[in-house]
């Protein structure tokens, strides 16, 4: 069917020509594109999968938000495409199965959902193959951290695993491209420090659109978004800036809020300011849902005026909290979604403007 309206795509031509430029050298390093949730990364993949010539690469490509993966054969299901419900004898005896990563023969599937065949020596021969047909394999892989927790046979923390291959198929054999997409920074800067990544790995944030991004779109939601119901005027799409940001999500979701206001071409500004106070009514509600296992809301309180001062702050700046569980609780605030974490450079920012101007209002209601 054909939508009445659809989804922005905005800009993002320097990020989709730098891993067009990334995936044109030899393998030698993994890519991770890290950011705020809701930023787009997952949208600029598959807008830069488009880009490719598909007669030139072999695109291998996980969204793990559309797995519940909690062992390692739920990871062999993803990967590899086996039915674990399904006895070994109904594997029907077809020369080969082209599977969610490899093609693979039928005595080797077998041998895999058996656990006789290790899945990284099978990835790698793959891979090999690949290369050899003349197509350069690139595996994209959405929110890895998926995968954490994960031991195979019990022992072997199947995260750790995978990075150890990585790094041998793009710093040492230079057999593949591997790009890494997370919205969860403690993730990546765990993986970075723990796997010793930090010599075989790029690390590239893909934040919200800048103003001059967000009043383009806004100033041509016909051609962008496919809306002719209304136009938005300069100081409306000021207004939209100032409470939520580049927070691509939340601007679409505005957008479709307030057409219920469209009437001759315009929406009342008042209808506008009430949808967008709304959303940072919601998130000061979150923040209140917080209850911290420490400092009860005096973190909170902190933060507030963090914000107050700046968009950004380093846990060094918070004083007279106790550093092990003042960062136990910053983490629960990232894991939460409420507060961003920067693992390049150890900063802590809000999850969009629209929280930022939540915080501020919490801490304007816990004054005194």
């Amino acid at each position: 069917m054909e939508y009445k309206t659809k989804v922005a795509f905005i800009n993002r031509k320097k990020e989709i020509s730098y891993l067009n430029e990334w995936v044109k050298k030899q393998p030698n390093a993994i890519l991770f594109l890290y950011g705020p949730k809701s930023s787009g990364k997952t949208t600029l993949i598959y807008k830069f999968i488009n880009t490719l010539d598909r007669d030139k690469f072999e695109i291998k490509d996980f969204n793990l938000r559309e797995y519940v993966i909690a062992n390692y054969k739920d990871f062999l299901s993803v990967f590899f495409g086996i039915d674990f419900t399904k006895s070994k004898d109904d594997i029907k005896e077809k020369r080969e199965y082209n599977l969610r990563v490899f093609k693979l023969g039928v005595e080797v599937l077998k041998g895999l959902q058996n656990m006789e065949y290790d899945a990284f020596d099978i990835m790698k021969k793959e891979l090999i193959r690949m290369n050899e047909s003349g197509k350069k394999p690139i595996i994209l892989i959405d929110e890895l951290q998926a995968l954490e927790d994960i031991y195979i046979n019990g022992q072997r923390e199947l995260i750790k695993e995978i990075f150890n291959f990585f790094i041998a198929m793009t710093k040492e054999s230079h057999l593949c491209h591997v790009i890494v997409a997370s919205s969860d920074g403690y993730f990546i800067e765990r993986i970075y420090n723990h796997a010793k990544l930090n010599k075989t790995s790029k690390l590239v944030e893909i934040d919200y659109l800048g103003k001059d991004d967000i009043f383009y779109w806004l100033a041509n939601i016909d051609k962008e978004n496919n809306i002719t119901d209304f136009k938005l005027s300069t100081e409306q799409i000021e207004l939209i800036w100032e409470k939520l940001g580049g927070s691509i999500w939340e601007i679409d979701s505005i957008l479709f809020s307030i057409s219920q206001y469209a009437e001759n071409g315009k929406i009342p500004t008042g209808e506008l300011n009430k949808e967008l106070e709304r959303i940072i009514q919601m998130n000061y509600g979150r923040i209140l849902e917080y209850v911290g296992k420490y400092y009860d809301d005096e973190l909170n309180t902190a933060i507030a005026e963090m914000f107050n001062k700046k968009k950004s702050f380093k846990f060094t700046e918070l004083s007279g909290f106790e550093k092990g569980k003042l960062l136990e609780e910053l983490g629960s605030l990232v894991r939460m979604n409420i507060l961003y974490y920067n693992p390049v450079t150890g900063e802590y920012k809000a999850q969009g403007e629209s929280f930022r101007l939540a915080y501020l209002k919490y801490g304007g209601n816990n004054k005194g």
